[in-house]
């Protein structure tokens, strides 16, 4: 079986999107990395870490939005290209339900309202895969981030 050209340029928006996807999230914790080490060790539970921790979480949820955004700009972008398939489940897309789309597959919550058939579920299965990578990549590292600020001292939560 030969692949045609229609999944050719799925397979190529969705590896563009992955690639900017996991460099960008790299980056922005590596930034975060770098912010956080600069922020004191407390050997006490009375220490106002709590600043740290929220900027950490907020940074990586905005860093995940626009991720979610990427990938519902690549659906948009391949919806409208000739034999990459559709999306079915609403009568009519805007760009928003595009951007939903992207949200449930990107968080593999897949509500199943809507429905992508074609080539373009080679985006759809990707965006699920690297969602749950980089979403624990993201656990992850807050709670190294967690461990950091809060101390390794008697009074430690953790």
């Amino acid at each position: 079986m030969q692949i045609g050209q229609p999944e050719w340029i799925a397979v190529i928006t969705t590896m563009i999107v992955v690639l900017a996807a996991v460099f960008f999230h790299f980056e922005a914790m590596a930034a975060l990395n770098r912010w956080t080490k600069r922020q004191p060790v407390v050997q006490r539970l009375d220490y106002h870490h709590r600043p740290t921790l929220l900027k950490v979480v907020f940074v990586l949820l905005m860093v995940h939005i626009i991720e979610i955004w990427w990938f519902g700009a690549a659906f948009w972008w391949l919806d409208g290209q000739p034999g990459l398939g559709e999306i079915t489940g609403y009568d009519e897309m805007n760009f928003m339900e595009y951007v939903y789309l992207s949200a449930t597959t990107y968080t593999t919550v897949g509500f199943g309202d809507l429905f992508v058939t074609g080539p373009m579920r080679f985006l759809a299965g990707t965006e699920a895969l690297v969602g749950f990578l980089l979403i624990t990549w993201s656990a992850s590292f807050t709670y190294l981030v967690m461990v950091r600020t809060w101390g390794e001292g008697t009074d430690s939560p953790l």
